[in-house]
């Protein structure tokens, strides 16, 4: 069994690897820790670039903006960070460490870092960009971790590596691989989705992550629905087996926000860009294998709060969905016992379960004697009851 601590992202030698990969990417010379001015606002237009182009106006999606060099070393000091952050914090909630992992459409290798960082002993990188895959390779061999790349047509179910993986890891790329432009896009996703869950181990996992954006989030929550649909069980974050009720209600996004660790460069490139993200925003599901049942949770109704505390006329909210669905969680007591102080300190995404709350319909309001605790805090698996059965 692994262990439940997120590991440290240690930017201390991380962040300087990333800018002397970027400087032999561009064939410059300069500090080993930090940017010259020109050099700070080339990277800081091409961020903007990036940021448009993918967020707001969705210019990019479908595109190989890897093969602009100006793109493609943007990414590695901007959102290499983040995106290593959000493999970190997903990856931990995986029971299990992964041994043997496919990270597809890896780019400059940001989830792959982060599974070898957790404990991954093989990793293989597939990617259709060469100069992304070796950037990916140098950053990783000169941290001391081996990674394995190939460079390959992504929509082509005839991967270039053999046997099985205790996890696949498609990150931040599945709009580009199918857009919604094109014609059966959908039904393309799903069948090229189910060519990865067969190549899992009995215990294995696939993790798909994008963005928090609204369109980004129903697509994977449209596939989400379909997936469970076809009978394939989820690890996380969900717990309620039916169709999503956030696709229920229109404008009504369901993602993970974490704590977002920024390193000098980070924060610069963040405040002369003016973007503002103070917290890591992600979209993401996390698929057991083929034909596995769902967690084995304890005999009790859980629930993973799915917004942050929202001030209402009558005091903070939360909205949780549980396994017995949708609900809305306050609180009657201007001061807490301790059964339930946990609801002062109440996180988004965190895991709880509630005993003798006061129920309304889909609500539910703490009253002397309820109880409130954090079954599972940010970044940790799923209370399984029977985990001590699963291999490593």
């Amino acid at each position: 069994m692994k262990s439940n601590k997120l590991p440290s992202t240690d930017f201390e030698t991380v962040m300087p690897l990333l800018i002397n990969a970027w400087r032999r990417f561009h064939k410059l010379s300069g500090p080993a820790d930090a940017l010259q001015t020109r050099e700070f606002r080339s990277v800081v237009s091409a961020v903007q670039t990036l940021q448009k182009g993918l967020e707001t106006g969705r210019d990019l999606v479908g595109q190989d903006y890897f093969s602009k060099s100006d793109l493609l070393g943007a990414y590695l000091l901007y959102q290499w960070p983040i995106h290593y952050q959000e493999g970190l914090s997903v990856i931990n909630e995986i029971p299990q460490t992964p041994v043997r992992v496919l990270d597809i459409g890896s780019g400059p290798g940001a989830f792959s870092f982060a599974a070898l960082h957790h404990g991954a002993r093989e990793v293989i990188a597939l990617d259709k960009n060469q100069t992304a895959l070796q950037l990916a390779a140098d950053v990783c061999g000169r941290y001391g971790y081996p990674l394995t790349i190939r460079r390959h047509d992504l929509k082509n179910d005839d991967l270039p590596v053999d046997g099985t993986f205790d996890l696949i890891i498609v990150g931040h790329c599945l709009e580009e691989l199918f857009p919604d432009t094109q014609k059966n896009w959908f039904e393309a996703q799903k069948t090229w989705i189910h060519s990865l869950l067969e190549r899992l181990t009995p215990q294995g996992h696939l993790l798909l992550v994008e963005s928090s954006l609204l369109h980004s989030n129903r697509r994977l929550l449209n596939l989400r629905d379909h997936l469970v649909k076809d009978q394939i069980t989820v690890q996380a974050p969900c717990v309620w087996r039916g169709e999503c009720p956030s696709l229920q209600t229109k404008n009504s996004p369901c993602y993970a926000q974490r704590e977002l660790e920024k390193p000098y460069l980070l924060k610069e490139i963040q405040r002369a860009a003016q973007i503002n993200l103070g917290s890591l925003k992600m979209s993401y599901v996390i698929f057991r294998s083929p034909h596995v049942h769902w967690p084995d949770l304890p005999p009790k109704q859980f629930y993973r709060i799915i917004s942050p505390p929202i001030e209402t006329r009558t005091g903070t909210r939360y909205y949780l969905c549980g396994t017995d669905g949708k609900k809305n969680l306050g609180t009657h007591l201007t001061k807490h016992p301790l059964e339930s102080k946990a609801f002062e300190y109440l996180k988004r995404g965190e895991l709880i379960s509630i005993d003798q709350a006061l129920e309304k319909g889909n609500l539910f309001d703490i009253v002397v004697g309820t109880r409130i605790k954090v079954e599972a805090a940010l970044n940790k698996p799923l209370p399984e009851e029977n985990l001590q059965d699963i291999p490593e």
